[in-house]
């Protein structure tokens, strides 16, 4: 007869896991792809020539600096902003008003925002941004088959990317409490040479927690 109190620590020690893993896909989109987006801007700010681009730039290094502590003023700076531009800025508007969109569970609004961005955008480095937040919404969302999609892109790109795709698909087997498959994803990124300090702690860290419920659970 199994104990059951040896049970109920199992299942709090699993939700802890799971816990862990959601700080983690959330941190995942809060360092890697808003640099990405903060550099962008920052680029532009340092080759903004004329008057206006000028005033925008500093709109969007204000906008940056209340982001994470003053999110929903942001967004309705953002959203401004958005209107004001017709190029580089209303795409990066858009970026992130599509992050606080995703943190807020808002993923229909997240997706509506994507789709308008992607109709927009002509870098490549910004679609590459794009197919990792589709990834993530329908990883939310639950939608494999786009999901998969979005994470063949990000494979075939290499480097960074390849490594947050088998980041991201680590979470997605996880969810789906396959656990074996999860692990083999967290380990082809600590077993690649590409993969950053940062990408590679956390898949170790994950790694080790998946273990740990292994061993609490047997």
């Amino acid at each position: 007869m199994s104990d059951p109190f040896s049970d109920i620590d199992n299942e709090v020690y699993l939700d802890k896991i799971k816990s862990f893993f959601n700080k983690f896909k959330f941190r995942i989109i809060g360092i890697t792809s808003f640099l990405l987006i903060v550099a962008i801007g920052f680029s532009l700010y340092s080759n903004s020539k004329n008057n206006k681009k000028a005033k925008l730039s500093e709109y969007y290094v204000e906008i940056l600096s209340i982001i994470e502590t003053d999110p929903k003023r942001a967004k309705q700076e953002l959203i401004k902003l958005e209107k004001l531009d017709k190029g580089a800025y209303k795409d990066l508007s858009n970026l992130l008003i599509f992050k606080l969109y995703l943190e807020e569970n808002e993923l229909d609004s997240a997706l509506e925002t994507l789709i308008k961005i992607e109709n927009n955008v002509k870098s490549n480095g910004l679609k590459r941004i794009i197919n990792f937040y589709y990834a993530q919404v329908y990883l939310e969302k639950g939608n494999t088959e786009n999901f998969d999609a979005n994470i063949n892109n990000l494979l075939s790109y290499g480097g960074m990317w390849a490594m947050l795709a088998y980041e991201l698909r680590g979470h997605y087997y996880f969810q789906k409490k396959d656990y074996s498959t999860a692990l083999k994803n967290f380990n082809k990124i600590i077993n690649n040479q590409q993969a950053s300090s940062s990408i590679r702690s956390r898949a170790i860290e994950m790694i080790n927690n998946v273990n740990l419920y292994y061993e609490n659970s047997s």
